[in-house]
Order: C-alpha cells, then sequence, then structure tokens
C-alpha cells in the first residue's frame, strides 16, 4: 500500500461526502481553538487534511535518520578532538568552551527535529534543517492528532486500516530521565527546570511537558534562565533547587545574553547541573554544517558511502560572501535555484528564496542582508500533494507544498510533524499550516 493512494481516498471520500466533511471540519476548527494548540497565543493554523504514512514510509525515516546520525556524531566528536576543525565553525570562545564541556551522560543530540523533503512517488529525500536547538512543535501533533482521531476524516477510514499517532511527550520524558541517570549515577528523581526567554505567560507546550514531568514524580518548573541563581554548589530558581535542565533557550541567545545568565553558564562549566540538550548539539544546528560536510578538505574523516550520502541527501551549500564578485554574479544570474540563509535563526527568519524576488530586489537583499554569517544553499525541489481546503461554501483540493520534520530523541526515531502552504515554506511563516500524521496500516 503506498502513502498516495490514501490521499486518494481522503479526497474521493470528501468529494462523495462533502456536507458530513464540512459539517466535521467546523466541529474541529472549534475543538481545536478550545485545545492548547496555540501559537503566539492564537490556536494553530492548520488544515482539514490527515497526512498518511505506511510502515515503509516510517521504516525509510528509521534508516535515513541513522545513516545520518552516524555522520553528525562523526563531526561533532572530529570537533571535540581537533582545534583545526573547530576554526571551520567561527564559535566564539565561550561558545566553544561550552560545546566542549563534557555533559555528562553520551548522547550528543537528546533532541532534534529534522526537516525534509519526502517525494511520497519515489522515496526520494533531502534534509532542509537540522533543529537540534529549542526544537518545538509536539503539542501541535499532539492535539491535532488527538482532535482528528474522532473526526469524520479519520473515522471513515477505521473499517479497512489501522491508525495510529505518535507519542512525544512520554518518550521524551524517559529519554531526559535516561541521560540524568547516566549524569547522576543513581535513580533518583530530579528537579527539573524547563528554561526559555519569554515574557508574560510561558508557551503552552511547556506547561504540557511540566504536567508529564511532574506525573513522572519530577517536580518542575517554567523559568527565563535570567532568574536562575547559583550558590553553595547548587543552580537555583528562588528556594527551588535544579538538578536538571530541559532547555529549550537556543544557543545564539544564551551567548547573546551571557552577561544576565552567567549563574546558568558557571553551574554548567562546573558541571553541577544536568542539561538537556547539551550546548555541543549547536555543532549540528548551526547551519554552516551543511557546507563543511560539502567540502572534503574540512571533512577527511567521512568514508566515500557517508560522502555519497551527503551529496546525495544534503543540499549543496557553501559560506556567502558578498565581495567575492564572482560568487555574486552567480548567485544573481541563478536566483531562481538559490536560497540565502543564515547560518543560525530559527522560525525560517531570514530565510530568502530566491524564486521569491526580483532581480532587483534579490540584489538589494544580497547588499543589505546577506552580508555576514550567511550561506547559498541549492533550492530543493519541493514535494507537492493535494490538500483539502474548506470554507463556508466549498471544498478544494489544492497543491500544497509540505515539509516533514522528524523528531529523534536520543537519536531515535519518535514521531512526525508536518508543516505546509502554497508558498515556499521554507523561507516564509505566512500562509503556513499544520497538519496531523497517522500511521497506516491495512487490517488484515
Amino acid at each position: 500500500m503506498q502513502a498516495k493512494k490514501l490521499f486518494e481516498a481522503y479526497e474521493k471520500k470528501v468529494e462523495e461526502k462533502v456536507e458530513l466533511y464540512k459539517q466535521s471540519y467546523g466541529i474541529v476548527v472549534k475543538e481545536v481553538e478550545n485545545s492548547v494548540a496555540r501559537y503566539k497565543g492564537k490556536p494553530v493554523e492548520f488544515l482539514y487534511q490527515p497526512m498518511f504514512f505506511t510502515h515503509d514510509d516510517i521504516q525509510r525515516f528509521r534508516d535515513l535518520t541513522d545513516d545520518l546520525m552516524r555522520i553528525l556524531n562523526k563531526v561533532i566528536e572530529e570537533y571535540l578532538v581537533n582545534e583545526e576543525f573547530r576554526k571551520h565553525f567561527g564559535f566564539t570562545s565561550l561558545l566553544e568552551k561550552m560545546i566542549l564541556k563534557e555533559p555528562g551522560y553520551d548522547i550528543n543530540v537528546p533532541m532534534g527535529r529534522f526537516d525534509i523533503f519526502y517525494h511520497y512517488d519515489s522515496g526520494n529525500f533531502q534534509f532542509c534543517e537540522l533543529n537540534a536547538d529549542g526544537s518545538s512543535g509536539m503539542v501541535e501533533q499532539r492535539e491535532l492528532q488527538r482532535v482528528f482521531l474522532n473526526s469524520v476524516a479519520i473515522e471513515d477510514f477505521k473499517d479497512k486500516f489501522e491508525i495510529e499517532g505518535f507519542e512525544l511527550f512520554q518518550s521524551w520524558v524517559d529519554a531526559l530521565l535516561k541521560n540524568y541517570r547516566q549524569y547522576s549515577k543513581n535513580d533518583k528523581k530530579p528537579q527539573v527546570a524547563i528554561i526559555d526567554f519569554f515574557k508574560g505567560n510561558p508557551p503552552s507546550e511547556f506547561v504540557e511537558f511540566q504536567k508529564v514531568f511532574e506525573a513522572n514524580g519530577c517536580k518542575t518548573i517554567i523559568v527565563d534562565p535570567r532568574y536562575l541563581k547559583y550558590r553553595d554548589g547548587s543552580l537555583y530558581y528562588e528556594d527551588f533547587r535544579i538538578d536538571c535542565i530541559y532547555r529549550r533557550a537556543v544557543t545564539w541567545e544564551i551567548v547573546e545574553n551571557a552577561e544576565e545568565v552567567t549563574d546558568l553558564i558557571d553551574a554548567y562549566l562546573d558541571g553541577n547541573v544536568c542539561v538537556v540538550g547539551p550546548i555541543r548539539s549547536q555543532v549540528i544546528h548551526n547551519k554552516s554544517v551543511f557546507a563543511i560536510l560539502h567540502d572534503p578538505q574540512k571533512t577527511p574523516f567521512l568514508t566515500t558511502e557517508e560522502r555519497a550520502f551527503v551529496n546525495r541527501h544534503i543540499p549543496f551549500t557553501a559560506i556567502f560572501d558578498n565581495q567575492n564578485k564572482d560568487l555574486v554574479a552567480e548567485t544573481i544570474k541563478n536566483k531562481d535555484q538559490l536560497v540565502l540563509k543564515p547560518m543560525d535563526k530559527y522560525a525560517s527568519n531570514g530565510v530568502r528564496v530566491g524564486q521569491d524576488y526580483s532581480t532587483e530586489e534579490w540584489v538589494k537583499i544580497i547588499n543589505e542582508e546577506a552580508i555576514s554569517e550567511y550561506l547559498l544553499q541549492a533550492f530543493c525541489n519541493v514535494p507537492k500533494i493535494p490538500m483539502a481546503r474548506f470554507d463556508i461554501n466549498e471544498v478544494k483540493f489544492i497543491d500544497h507544498n509540505y515539509i516533514i520534520g522528524l523528531f529523534m530523541y536520543n537519536g531515535k526515531l519518535e514521531g512526525v510533524y508536518t508543516r505546509t502552504g502554497t508558498h515556499n515554506i521554507i523561507g516564509s511563516i505566512v500562509e503556513c499550516y499544520t497538519v496531523p500524521n497517522f500511521l497506516v496500516k491495512e487490517k488484515q
């Protein structure tokens, strides 16, 4: 069974029972509005369109992420032992010092969301981003999955198929506690802090993780790292001793605010708090790693097979120098096949897709934005599939781009996250929707 057949079946079911589906869509909208799936305080934008995966798809994802993790762990290990190799990354002395600090457990990248372009027809894929620093999206997947499982969209498939979602909360708590046991060398439940820089109320996703940690016997707080204090060999928020940190604060914000978070940094460097994930995940989160992987002179430690994997599945990437006249000329000439992106930002900030701009606009971006710490990357062949768009009067199935995020906990695939839109979704957060993901198996 091919997953694409399920998309075709869904479209046929909607067309056959359009009024029932429109009614169901209205119910789902209200349930999502009342859920904790929120972005910047508003209900997450979604499509009434399930994303289907077969066991073959998931096994393919497991195989490709296993291959990638072997390569990425080699890169991190080379960074740790090779001073010359470190220079390729251009990290500050403070960041380098934190990366080199042994975290107390042997997992380099405890949590990641590796975003890929995946073509159902051929099984071909390319990695777009390696989000290994403050990965998010779990609550959106969980809540949309929960709401959809009781909707007509999924009920219509249950007579012929077994349908499962992905569990992303308990599995993360299990992974974090495994790392903490190795750090602490005992089985005591830690007191946990979920940390990030934020104003006002914490994101709903943090609150949901807090609930699961506490259900597992771990007293848990959500706190801005600027309010932490390091005293008597332990890290505290007021009178709450912190044994373990679930780090959602991204590395570049910690470095930029270093003077305000010295207590956190000192406790980490002294080895007196377990931080999951460790700062060393920045080695592969920073987008310059794609350029480094594509340079054989910088990565002689890769095997022939590993280099072939990079060439096939990671878009060609190079450091962009807007003072290089020949490179700039080629970038302008081939703008429709290129992307400019900063080395270390998130939520598509600063990502510019050449085909979205006129030549004049592209030149302005080169001259005014892509001045330093920018990458030039080949534009990937973005997959498309018809997806449902509901409104008051009608339902249309329109081709949508989609990008799939693979959640990795302690190097193991645990779930899937998908966002979609009709624009270039790698370079814009405008008109971008989340859709729930389901593993589908034919009943015997």
